[in-house]
């Protein structure tokens, strides 16, 4: 497969005159002789002469056979106007269907004509007549309905920014004109024109020369030597720096197809090098490699080559593929951009460095008809956005060869639209020219608003900092604010930014966008929620059956993911609320206890978690007797049944309770009279905690614990209970032995009047055994007061209240 010349024909007058040669003889001449001219002509590619020969055969006499054959010649000539009145013929005459694609091509040539309704309804005749003829043609026909509504849909939708411009006759001619590149204010480009003397075809041949232009005066020839005088010379492009310029120089391979080789030469003082051929496998001696363009890979970014080519490995006709320039001079193995290719043409790449965007014509995406000029930014070619340069860049003709200014304000295309200058008038055929298209600048504008993620309230006194994000990173602007959450930046189209909002104790914000596809002047939005970087965790303890709070529990806190941390513990006898500051990005285990409760046990991840607190309720469940132990209750000095020398009482410990826990205040008195200040209401707050959570919590915990030994007794159980009993050192050992048997002695009774002696029965059955384990003084701490003359220490005091 070779490139087809962009309908660049022999020139005008060789062409003329070579007709008018045939037409002088043909006075003797039958029809079959015309009939076998046009027929050569076609076979050999020269769809201009065919077309002319088909229109003299039909000058003899019109069959339906002569007018599909004019329709595609006059279709492959670009002669859309004659193709579709020819094929309008035919769909008309054809009685059994002998030419399925007329009614296809029909639609076509109405669709580069601009005419979509018609040519929606012809390709919506063709799908509902042959439709399972050849697929193909099946998809083309489907997509090319879609493309027809949705270029209707584009009527209203023209870029008004966007102004166009046909180059004069400086530039243009009648025939092909294509490639251009502007390099200050010189303009670059090829032109289908040039016979050349060494060429022995007959008729001859016109050739493409490379041309360059200053400020749109008069086209003007490369130096002599650099024009190849035997092939065409074109897609002229220079490096940054102008020391070298690539170039195609291509051979005819038939009267209209081309294959291309890619060539440079080093510029120097005014003056080209010999050319070199670009190695293989960059060139291909049997496939066409062309329209180059320099540009950076879209992988690493590294200095490539872009071209196009029909190798083996395209993934449809001519495809667009890039090479890695290492050094200037190495080339690496070309790689397919097999994002962005079709099944159709993709071809005349050029990559616009400031953008990293890479332009292309392409027939296999959305478009108005032919070729379509379509950008893609080659920063992201895993989900690529291809972009339509809509209308008046794209026209339903072919529109390629798209070159932008690093400034965005000026463009170069080539194109065969309406205005263009044609080969022949009257067949309106033929070719490309080249037009000019001026950018307005488009007021984009960006308003960034900072909030707190958590309150999602106003956020003030952030920093927000605007990135371009193409290739390198580039500070566009950093603002900060205390009395407002807006931000206000100055954008430009087809660019890729990072906009960062910052705030001292917050994790910053960044949201990444786009002016890709932006058509227009307007103010874009972006709302950056920032997030505390204080993240709490409030754990509230209830219990299960009755919801009410538990206080006096334990939580522990683990560090899943950093195994060597230590644990944290907090027990709160206050309250039922527990708060543990948490790192982010981390998973915990919080472990819940509390003496007569099953433990529970929560994971909770602090991965992506919004705000600056998290909040979990636990419910406990009632435990059973293994999480009552070890069980403390606490006496009153010297009780029950003070200086005697009893070893047992009669009262319980219920007994005991009451008046005890009454002397509350008066232990807080005695104990604090002789401290001030700050540790007055320390110690007064110790002795509250004393008797709220050790006297007042250890009777009702026994109260539970017996109601739930009398529950596993009555299921059978045999359960042994050991009685501790303890006494603080303020009287003699044996005294304080026989006071701890007494203790002892009261809470058996405590066991024994339960529920009318069930658990005396089960004591006297021997299913309940209990030991006793009369301790006195000696568990007692050293640092706990003996002095019998030191009250205030020897029974006020907590640590000597927690010994009885």
């Amino acid at each position: 497969m070779y490139q087809k010349l962009p309908m660049m024909k022999m020139m005008k007058k060789i062409l003329v005159g070579f007709f008018v040669l045939m037409v002088v003889s043909a006075h003797s001449q039958t029809r079959q002789a015309f009939l076998e001219a046009a027929e050569k002509a076609f076979e050999s590619k020269d769809y201009y002469s065919a077309l002319h020969y088909y229109k003299t055969v039909m000058e003899f006499s019109e069959d339906i056979a002569v007018l599909y054959k004019t329709a595609e010649s006059a279709r492959l000539f670009n002669a859309y106007k004659v193709a579709e009145e020819n094929y309008k013929k035919v769909v008309d005459l054809e009685k059994n269907g002998e030419y399925p694609l007329a009614t296809y091509w029909l639609a076509e040539m109405q669709k580069r004509l601009g005419k979509y309704e018609e040519a929606k309804q012809n390709y919506e005749l063709y799908l509902s007549e042959n439709e399972l003829d050849n697929p193909y043609y099946t998809s083309s026909a489907q997509k090319q309905i879609a493309d027809s509504e949705w270029a209707m849909a584009q009527r209203d939708s023209i870029r008004s920014y966007v102004t166009l411009e046909h180059l004069g006759g400086n530039i243009n001619t009648p025939f092909s004109e294509y490639g251009p590149v502007q390099l200050g204010d010189t303009l670059y480009y090829s032109s289908l024109r040039f016979p050349s003397e060494m060429d022995e075809t007959k008729p001859k041949r016109i050739f493409s020369n490379a041309l360059w232009s200053i400020k749109g005066g008069e086209g003007i020839q490369f130096d002599p030597d650099f024009n190849d005088k035997k092939h065409h010379t074109g897609h002229v492009i220079f490096t940054e720096n102008q020391d070298r310029v690539y170039y195609t120089i291509c051979e005819y391979k038939n009267a209209t197809e081309i294959r291309c080789d890619l060539y440079y030469r080093e510029f120097a003082e005014g003056k080209f090098s010999d050319p070199i051929k670009l190695p293989g496998p960059i060139n291909d001696s049997t496939h066409t490699t062309t329209q180059p363009s320099l540009g950076l890979d879209p992988i690493n970014q590294e200095p490539a080559i872009y071209f196009a080519s029909d190798r083996p490995g395209t993934k449809g006709k001519l495809d667009i593929w890039y090479s890695v320039i290492e050094d200037g001079n190495t080339f690496g193995d070309p790689v397919n951009l097999m994002p962005i290719n079709t099944i159709e043409d993709d071809i005349t790449p050029f990559y616009h460095k400031p953008s990293e965007t890479l332009y292309f014509s392409s027939m296999g995406y959305q478009g108005f008809g032919g070729f379509d000029i379509y950008s893609v930014y080659t920063g992201n070619m895993i989900d690529p956005y291809i972009e339509n340069l809509g209308a008046p860049v794209n026209s339903s003709y072919n529109d390629l060869y798209f070159f932008l200014a690093d400034k965005e304000d000026t463009a170069f295309l080539a194109s065969n639209r309406q205005g263009s200058l044609f080969l022949e008038d009257a067949e309106e055929a033929c070719c490309n020219d080249i037009y000019k298209a001026a950018f307005e600048k488009l007021d984009i504008n960006l308003k960034a608003l900072t909030f707190d993620k958590a309150s999602l309230q106003d956020l003030l006194g952030a920093t927000v900092t605007l990135i371009e994000v193409n290739g390198e990173e580039e500070i566009i602007g950093v603002q900060s604010a205390e009395n407002t959450n807006e931000f206000n930046f100055p954008l430009i189209k087809n660019r890729s930014y990072k906009v960062i909002g910052e705030k001292p104790g917050y994790f910053p914000d960044t949201i990444v966008f786009s002016t890709r596809g932006v058509n227009s002047s307007q103010e874009i939005v972006k709302k950056l929620y920032l997030q505390s970087q204080s993240l709490d965790l409030e754990l509230l303890v209830f219990d299960d059956a009755t919801k009410e709070e538990i206080r006096g529990a334990t939580v522990k806190l683990l560090d899943l993911s950093d195994p060597s941390s230590e644990t944290v513990v907090q027990i709160n006898e206050d309250g039922n609320s527990f708060i543990f500051p948490l790192d982010r990005d981390k998973s915990y285990q919080i472990i819940t206890s509390k003496r007569g409760y099953r433990p529970d046990t929560l994971n909770l991840s602090t991965f992506d978690v919004p705000g600056s607190r998290i909040t979990r309720n636990v419910y406990l469940k009632q435990g059973n007797l293994e999480d009552y132990l070890p069980l403390a209750v606490y006496f009153d000095n010297d009780y029950p049944n003070p200086r005697t020398y009893y070893r047992t009482t009669r009262v319980t410990y219920d007994d005991t309770y009451p008046p005890f826990m009454s002397r509350k205040e008066e232990f807080k008195d005695a104990f604090t009279e002789p401290l001030i200040n700050g540790a007055k209401a320390e110690a007064a707050d110790d002795i509250e905690r004393f008797f709220e959570y050790g006297v007042r919590e250890g009777r009702n915990d026994i109260i539970k614990f017996i109601q739930v030994l009398n529950d596993e007794l009555a299921k059978g159980e045999v359960i042994e209970v050991v009685i501790q009993g303890f006494a603080s050192p303020r009287a003699p050992s044996n005294y304080n032995d026989l006071l701890s048997s007494r203790r002892i002695s009261s809470v058996v009774n405590q066991f024994k009047r339960y529920a009318d002696g069930a658990l005396l029965k089960a004591i006297n059955n021997g299913t309940l055994k209990i030991v006793e384990e009369p301790l006195g003084e000696t568990k007692a701490p050293i640092y706990v007061s003996d002095d019998i003359s030191d009250i205030r220490n020897s029974i006020y005091s907590v640590p000597a209240s927690r010994e009885r």
